[in-house]
């Protein structure tokens, strides 16, 4: 069980999460949608503390902390319960595919490095990227970077992962192998995922839950039906806007 209660964060005077409370049950997709701007992204990075709260509590399985008064070791503890695949993927430049992957198992772990590489070596087949292996961030196009992201994401045995918009730096003709991938992901694993996306066909076919943010606030969760359904002016105007962008596309 992930629990969110009274998650707040500004930037200067810009109050940007206000009041988030959400409960997430072990193994459900939840995605986010709502305007650019309206704290989509800097709510992941709460969760892992990769920008930190201003108030609020955080709980992932038997860790329990408040903004307020958090340690380093307890910030420490939540990160080993939280994986994260980024927009720009934010791979180690210096390291291959396969290092990377092995990174965090290594780093933050602990494992061997011979038990990392075995482990790695099959998650960089699972997500297609074995034979890249030996590769540098540089060789490797943006969406073989964000499967070797995904495939690190998987390496720690993670309680939660947060994918924070994962396929906006994407070529379109790229964004589809992403997704599928998220996709079969999100059916197979017992863990908790929040995914941040624009892409509407992808989030009601893989989420059980959607969040509806805005304005700093959780402004609608429910289904995919009851999200697309639901006769919140507001809400369908961002949809259909999505919707004829893709069309256009």
């Amino acid at each position: 069980m992930i629990k969110i209660e009274g998650l707040k964060k500004s930037f200067s005077k810009t109050e940007v999460l206000k009041d988030i409370n959400l409960e997430i049950s072990k193994g459900e997709t939840i995605a986010i949608i709502g305007p650019s701007g309206t704290g989509k992204s800097t709510l992941l990075r709460c969760l892992n503390f990769l920008e930190r709260p201003d108030a609020g509590k955080i709980k992932i399985g038997d860790c329990s902390i408040d903004a307020q008064k958090v340690s380093e070791k307890e910030i420490n503890n939540l990160r080993k319960k939280t994986a994260m695949v980024f927009q720009n993927y934010s791979l180690l430049k210096n390291k291959t595919a396969l290092q990377n992957v092995m990174e965090p198992m290594v780093v933050i772990q602990k494992i061997k490095k011979n038990e990392a590489e075995k482990i790695a070596l099959s998650l960089l087949e699972k997500v297609g990227m074995l034979e890249k292996k030996d590769a540098y961030p540089r060789e490797l196009s943006g969406g073989q970077q964000q499967r070797v992201g995904i495939a690190r994401a998987m390496a720690i045995p993670a309680e939660l992962i947060l994918f924070d918009e994962p396929t906006s730096s994407l070529d379109p003709e790229l964004v589809g192998e992403i997704l599928k991938l998220i996709s079969n992901l999100s059916h197979e694993s017992d863990t908790a995922k929040i995914i941040v996306t624009h892409e509407m066909n992808f989030a009601k076919e893989v989420a059980d839950r959607m969040i509806f943010l805005e304005d700093g606030i959780v402004a609608m969760s429910g289904t995919p039906k009851e999200v697309f359904n639901c006769q919140n002016v507001r809400i369908q105007k961002f949809i259909n806007s999505l919707n004829n962008l893709m069309e256009k596309e």
